[in-house]
This record gives structure tokens, C-alpha cells and sequence, in this order.
């Protein structure tokens, strides 16, 4: 099929699909695992309909595009999208480097948390053997659809019905375990189910810039550490999905000034991933207002909240206003101001130890931790 082998070709091309992953991606089509309707995200998340349009739908399913197969974790079905994405298939170019970064070799038996389509777990399968692959997924309806996929495409991995975060403890210990969902803290059985010397790949959620790639290797005394290595948003695991408690947010407080450019903290990539490491459990969005440029930064499980009003006439001071037990805005011009004093180190200069006592994120090496409060 030439739209197949047009992006196996652009992956390749792209650098992003070292040549011992090539021929898995050669072998397995993956508008084999594409719903026969399901949504683009982009341009205002289109539904791609394979009985109205096949050729726009296979034109979607191999666009390097991540594809939405599920909406409301399955109680919206109709053609409108529901509230909240909650499974999909995810875009090719993340697929290919988080398998590229997870360090496998022939041989190697593989974990993979969160079936979704089983598009992933297929891949894994055509490069080890079906046999040396498992993934779990926590929604039965998911899985099934996800093992005719496989069927339909010749692999007979092991897909079972499980919370995720308990591993897959009959077939433990893995070489290698991959999420293809996001943690902002990783359970305490992936790494008791990997072996010592073996890694751990994961998106790891930070609101405020959605996620970045995780690789932590095990050790002999039960602790994985690792850096970030890479960008990568996906959806949360349905155990660590933030609460919908959320306390009432009043906006109301008094003005402050800060001589601090909001669009300086946080339109800056380099910046912003810093700071999304740093200021955990804090989200962000912008909106063009009479007023100008206001930011707001939201911790929803505390009420806590904050607005900074930016415009080009503001002449270096800009209006603050903040409230409830945390003070977003001076967390976040702290932790700028840290990292700014450490040079401006770049997020993969960063990481992670995770032990019995908790996560503890550094700065090169695990000796140098960061300060919890900054």
C-alpha cells in the first residue's frame, strides 16, 4: 500500500525510525488498528468516516497525526465528540522514538501499559515475537476491539483486562515496561516487575505543558532514576486522572505589580519546561482580552489561582492577582528565577529517582537535587 510505505519512509527519513524498527513498521499497516470512524485532533477534531470517505480515512490513518478512537471513556459514540478524549492511536513519530528510546534488543521481553488500538503492542510484536510481548488495558471494551486489531493483523500477543498500575505480575520480570499514558508518579509494581538493569519508559504528566518522556533504569536495590529525554502528551492513567473535586475558585483578590513578563516565563519553551517541573499540579491558559494578555494559572484540587494582565503599554509592570493557599505566580517567578541562577539548563539535563520514600527530581546527576520549595 503506497500511503504505508510513504510513511514508513518519511519516519526513516525523518531520523526518528532507526533501521532495526523498520521492518516492524514495514509489516504491520496501521490502518489495521483505525476505528472505521473515528477523529482527527486537529482542525477542530474531524471525524474521519471510512464508509462515508475511505479515501480521506486512509489518507488519516497513515498521516502522522494521533487519532482519537474513544470519547468519555465510551458513553459519547455518536458522530460529535464527546468532553474528553480518553484512547486513541497515538502519532507515528512518538510511537517510533518512544520505542527507539526504550533500548530494546532482539529477545527482550516487553510490558506495554495501555493497549489502546494494540497498534504498539503490534510493533512490538512483529520485532521480538508474540511471545516476549504483553500489555494490559483497563477498559474491556478498548481491549477487545484492541485484540481483533491484532487478529486482523496476524500477532497473537498476550492482551489482558487490568489496571495498569499494578503491572502484569503473572508474567513478571520484563527487560523493558512502556506506557503509552501519562503518570506524575510512577507505581511502586512497574518497578518491582522490571528487572534490575532494566528500564522504564513513560510519558510523565505535568499540566503545565502536558508531558515529557521519562527513561528510569532499576537498580539492584529497588529504586529506578533517569532523565527526560524527550516531549511527549498523552493522556493520563484513569488511577492518576486529576480530581473533579476541585475546591471553588473565587477570583477575587487584591492588584499586585510584578516587574516580571508573564510572556516571558511562559511562552518560552525552554523556560516553561523547567518550570512545569518544578511548580507541580499547576495548569495555564491565556486569553486576549479589552485588558490585554491574561494568564491564568489554576491549581484546582487547592482553590489556589492566579491572573497576570500583560499588553505592549504596560511599560514594564504588569498586574497580579492571586489567591487561596498557594501563591502561583511568585512559585513560578521563583522557580524561573532558580533555573535562570542554575544557567538555563535545557529539561533533558534533568531527572528523576524514584525509592520507597517517594520522587526526587535533579539536576545532572542524582547527588544534585532540586529544592522542593523554591
Amino acid at each position: 500500500m503506497p500511503e504505508h510505505a510513504r510513511l514508513v519512509q518519511t519516519l526513516s527519513d525523518e531520523g526518528v525510525l532507526p533501521n532495526e524498527w523498520r521492518s516492524a513498521f514495514e509489516n504491520v499497516p496501521r490502518h489495521l488498528f483505525v476505528p472505521d470512524q473515528a477523529w482527527l485532533i486537529g482542525n477542530g477534531r474531524t471525524c474521519i468516516d471510512r464508509s462515508a470517505d475511505e479515501a480521506g480515512w486512509l489518507a488519516a490513518a497513515y498521516s502522522d497525526e494521533p487519532i482519537i478512537t474513544q470519547w468519555d471513556d465510551g458513553s459519547s459514540s455518536s458522530e460529535k465528540p464527546g468532553a474528553a478524549a480518553t484512547s486513541s492511536l497515538s502519532m507515528p513519530t512518538i510511537v517510533a522514538i518512544m520505542l527507539r528510546e526504550s533500548l530494546i534488543s532482539d529477545g527482550m521481553k516487553v510490558l506495554e501499559i495501555g493497549t489502546g488500538s494494540g497498534w504498539n503492542a503490534a510493533l512490538l510484536g512483529a520485532r521480538l515475537g508474540d511471545d516476549n510481548v504483553y500489555t494490559i488495558e483497563v477498559d474491556s471494551a478498548v481491549a477487545e476491539r484492541a485484540r481483533d486489531n491484532l487478529a486482523k493483523s496476524g500477532r497473537k500477543v498476550v492482551a489482558a483486562v487490568g489496571d495498569g498500575a499494578n503491572g502484569f505480575p503473572e508474567h513478571a520480570p520484563y527487560d523493558r515496561m512502556l506506557a503509552t499514558l501519562s503518570v506524575s508518579t510512577v507505581p511502586r509494581a512497574w518497578i518491582e516487575q522490571t528487572k534490575s538493569g532494566g528500564y522504564i519508559v513513560t510519558p510523565w504528566r505535568i499540566p503545565l505543558l502536558n508531558g515529557l518522556l521519562l527513561r528510569l533504569q532499576v537498580n539492584n536495590d529497588g529504586t529506578a532514576a533517569g532523565r527526560f529525554i524527550n516531549t511527549a502528551v498523552f493522556m493520563p492513567m484513569r488511577s492518576q486522572r486529576p480530581s473533579t473535586d476541585d475546591v471553588p475558585i473565587e477570583l477575587d483578590a487584591p492588584v499586585e505589580e510584578t516587574s516580571t513578563d508573564p510572556r516571558d516565563l511562559l511562552n518560552d519553551d525552554h523556560a516553561q519546561f523547567v518550570i512545569g517541573l518544578l511548580v507541580q499540579e499547576c495548569y495555564e491558559w491565556t486569553e486576549t482580552t479589552d485588558q490585554g494578555t491574561v494568564q491564568r494559572l489554576d491549581d484546582p484540587s487547592s482553590g489556589s489561582w492566579a491572573t497576570v494582565t500583560a499588553d505592549d503599554t504596560t511599560s514594564g509592570r504588569y498586574e497580579v492577582r492571586q489567591g487561596g493557599p498557594r501563591r502561583l505566580w511568585d512559585e513560578i517567578v521563583s522557580a524561573h528565577e532558580w533555573w535562570q541562577g542554575q544557567g538555563s539548563p535545557v529539561f533533558t539535563r534533568f531527572g528523576v529517582t524514584v525509592d520507597q520514600d517517594g520522587r526526587r527530581l535533579w539536576l545532572d546527576e542524582p547527588g544534585n537535587v532540586v529544592p522542593p520549595a523554591l
